[in-house]
This record gives structure tokens, sequence and C-alpha cells, in this order.
């Protein structure tokens, strides 16, 4: 059956203003695709609403693709006449680090810099929180970070803790947005398995004895089919220059649909699944995102070959649904929220139903389950593909926990230490 929508369980349909923190290069890409969707820009038309962004990372590279979108922002709401007091960016570079750092060494810079004034972390938070707080709409906040990254790993928990405990005045939910790694970036790493259980602990997996910080819940970001659909059938090229790209796209096109998802229709979108995951009654409000991509401009099928090739290819891809979850053949819940992009004339009812069925078969249980598919119309056939959310998940639902865990035993006493 179908389950009708809400606000959720915040604040009927009011819109809301998101605000979001980005650690390291996966963090700031969230922001930077927040900052470029339209729709932030119809949030902030808003008198009562107030957007504050904030990325911090250990060098300014990875910073200044950000800067330039934050900047570009600024100029749109100037020309629309939109008070600048209504957006706040900022930017912190903790330190020139020159290379990876393990977890626990982002730990430690953390601590470091929220102990020192000179650093400016302080200050940004503060200024940061009292942005968010100054909004007459109900406000959230995203702290968005890589799962299997030193800087974002080590740091957002850490963070978050401090935001939810010293910082925020106001009864403002706080999300985790952790993205996971896909087949692409090589082996599943230790550090995953030392990211995950800390955040799992956190949220109450593990402990019933902790106060969550991530007041909102926590979304687990699947790009391993995306990156599937894009590494299909493109053998072309020089091969570093190749997967370099393949890295970009991916993680890039994960990050700016999860943001479009997140403030689609004013955030009430994402408000019907937060309702969904308070009921699924599973510790620690866990959500899982999944970017399922269907068709790539370029790959598998090209412009102007006929529609029943285009829908054969989507077929396919909804197929492996399943394939490249990231999901235990175990995993069951008792919903889905399913945004479908695609142009209409490709037959969207049949591949609706398709993609229903296979949700189905997948991932919800026999009895008491529902799916809610919306379609998003999209200008041409080049690109079709799925936001689909799930709630009731946990970290030992994930395979790369288990793969993460095994990686994590073998290491030694001091190796691990650098994880945790």
């Amino acid at each position: 059956m179908a389950k009708t929508k809400s606000g959720g369980a915040t604040d009927g349909s009011a819109p809301y203003s998101v605000s979001a923190i980005g650690i390291g290069r996966s963090g700031a890409g969230y922001v930077d695709g927040l900052l470029r969707t339209g729709e932030i820009e119809d949030v902030l038309m808003d008198s009562r609403a107030r957007v504050a962004a904030l990325v911090i990372d250990t060098g300014e590279d990875d910073l200044l693709r950000v800067k330039g979108y934050a900047a570009g922002l600024s100029q749109r709401l100037e020309e629309q006449g939109i008070p600048a007091e209504h957006f706040q960016f900022q930017s912190i570079s903790l330190a020139e680090s020159g290379g990876h750092l393990s977890r626990a060494e982002a730990k430690a810079m953390y601590a470091k810099a929220s102990g020192d004034d000179q650093s400016g972390l302080e200050a940004s938070l503060a200024a940061f929180v009292n942005h968010a707080e100054q909004s007459e709409l109900p406000s959230r906040i995203m702290v968005c970070f890589n799962l299997a990254g030193g800087t974002g790993s080590g740091m957002a928990p850490d963070l978050t803790r401090h935001l939810a405990a010293d910082i925020l005045k106001k009864d403002i939910p706080v999300f985790g947005v952790g993205q996971l790694p896909h087949s692409g970036d090589g082996d599943v790493p230790a550090s995953l398995y030392a990211g995950l259980s800390e955040i799992d602990g956190m949220t109450g997996g593990q402990s019933k004895d902790q106060n969550n910080p991530f007041t909102g819940g926590f979304f687990v970001v699947n790009t391993e089919h995306s990156w599937q659909r894009l590494t299909s059938y493109t053998e072309t090229g020089v091969p570093a220059v190749r997967d370099r790209i393949r890295q970009e796209v991916t993680n890039k096109f994960a990050q700016d649909s999860f943001m479009r998802y997140a403030v689609r229709d004013s955030g009430l979108e994402m408000a019907h699944m937060l309702q969904a995951a308070d009921e699924s009654n599973r510790s620690g409000k866990w959500m899982y995102y999944n970017l399922a991509k269907f068709t790539h401009p370029g790959v598998q099928v090209l412009p102007g070959e006929a529609l029943s090739k285009w829908r054969k290819v989507i077929e396919q891809w909804i197929d492996h649904l399943d394939d490249f979850s990231g999901l235990n053949k175990e995993f069951r819940t008792n919903h889905a929220d399913v945004h479908m992009h695609a142009p209409r004339e490709i037959g969207v009812d049949r591949l609706q139903d398709k993609l229903a069925q296979r949700l189905k078969d997948s991932f919800l249980t026999a009895e008491d389950s529902s799916i809610q598919i919306d379609h998003h119309e999209f200008f041409d056939h080049l690109t079709s593909y799925a936001d689909i959310l799930l709630p009731g998940l946990t970290s030992t639902d994930l395979v790369c926990f288990a793969d993460a865990k095994g990686a994590y035993d073998k290491l030694s006493k001091a190796k691990q230490k650098q994880c945790n």
C-alpha cells in the first residue's frame, strides 16, 4: 500500500531551513551540492529563513570549489534582492597536512583546534549555530563526511558531540550524512569499521547509556550502484585519467543528488522518511540512501536509439538494485521512499512497477510494508536514476561492516589505535 505523505515528526507542512557542516573532501562536496540547488534559493526567498554553511578541512585545495559556489550563491541572492544576512558561509583550514590523516590524527587535530582560539574553530562553530538558530522556520543541521576517510570520519563524531552538548541552545535536530566507499576505492579499509562502530555507539546501536548527538537521525549514503553504472562499458582513455574522472563524477553526483533530495519540496520529502524511521522502532534511527543510476550519457545506449532499448537498459539496472545495494541479503524493512527521475515518454508507469516489484522482492517485509514512489520529470533520455530511501538500517546490515572488521582485526594493536 502507499503511505500518505506528511510533514513528519517536526512541524507539519511548514518549510524548513537547512544548514550544513562539511568535514573533509566529501563533506565539502555535500555542502557545495547544497549551495548549488535551486531549491536553497527558493527557501531563502522566505524572509523567515536562515541558511548557514561551514566547511572544515586540513588544507585549502578541497575548499576552493565550495568557496566559489558560495560566492556565486551570494551574488545570485543579491541580484534577487534577498538580504545578505539570510545566508552565511564559512570555511576553515585547520592545517596544511600534506597528506592523508588517520582517524586518530584527525581527532587529535580537532581537539587541539577546539582548544586554540587562533584556529578560529570555536568562533566559527558558534557563528554557524547562531545563524541557524535565528531562523524563524524550523531548522535542520546536517554534518556531512566520508565514513571511510580519516579527516571526516575522525572529526565528525567529536564535532557533533561538541555541537549538541556545548553550542546548540535551541532544539534543532542534527543529522549525520555518512558516505560509504565504493568498490572503485579499493579494498574496504579498517578505518571504516572503526568509524561505523563509533557512530553505532553514539546513536545507541551498541550502547543505550550515551546521549545521541545525531538527534535527527543518521543517513548512510551508498554510491556503489552509481559507480557500477558509470564504469560499465567505459574502458577507453588513459586509465589514470579515466579512473580519476569516474571517481569525481560518482562522488559528486551522489552528493548533489542527496542534497537535492534533502531540500526538495522545502524539506517535506525528507520529513516523510523521518516519520518512517520513527515508526521503524530501530535504535539510532539510521536511514539508507541509495543513488541508483539506470542510464548514463554515452554508456551502453546512445541518444537517438529506440525507446525500447532505453527501457531495456533501465530495467536491466533496476534488476541490479540488490547486487549493488551494499546490504546483506537478510536485511528487510517495512517501507521505501523512492524518487524516480526519468523522462515521461520513456514509459514511467512500467518502470515504476518494475522498481516497486524489485524493492518488494529484495528489501521489504512480506507483510505490512509500503512503498511511496514519486516521479520527477527529467529533461532528456541521457540520464535516469532514483533516490531510494529505506528506514531501519543498522551497521551490521552493511556488507562492508564485516569486511572492514576483518581488515581491522588483521592490524597490529598500534595500527588499530590509528583507526580509533
